[in-house]
């Protein structure tokens, strides 16, 4: 994954532990206490490393809002309220508005 300053750091194996890795929707709802950072998966050399993503979204009109406890007088909310569906489409065209622009006019 990367740290805060965009440089890749190492998560080396450890027996018997998970490295979960989480989205950008959680950092939203934890107003950003827990970050989603972009990750990948290098294996070293002979070792062993399963990559399984799991996905979960929660039903589409679900609000997506700031969880209580994670915003205060010194941590106001840093996301306006909205919800899974409006979430999800916003994500997807972001993700893909490079085919917007490269299609033909």
């Amino acid at each position: 994954m990367q740290d805060v300053r965009g440089e890749w750091i190492d998560a080396p194996p450890i027996e018997g532990t998970y490295v979960v890795n989480i989205g950008d929707m959680m950092a939203r709802w934890s107003n950003d206490r827990y970050k989603s950072t972009p990750h990948r998966v290098i294996s070293p050399l002979e070792v062993d490393r399963y990559s399984m993503p799991f996905f979960a979204e929660p039903n589409p009109d679900t609000v997506i809002s700031c969880l209580p406890g994670c915003q205060g007088p010194d941590n106001p909310v840093r996301y306006p309220e909205t919800t899974c569906s409006a979430y999800m489409l916003s994500r997807f065209a972001e993700t893909y508005a490079y085919r917007r622009e490269s299609d033909p006019a």
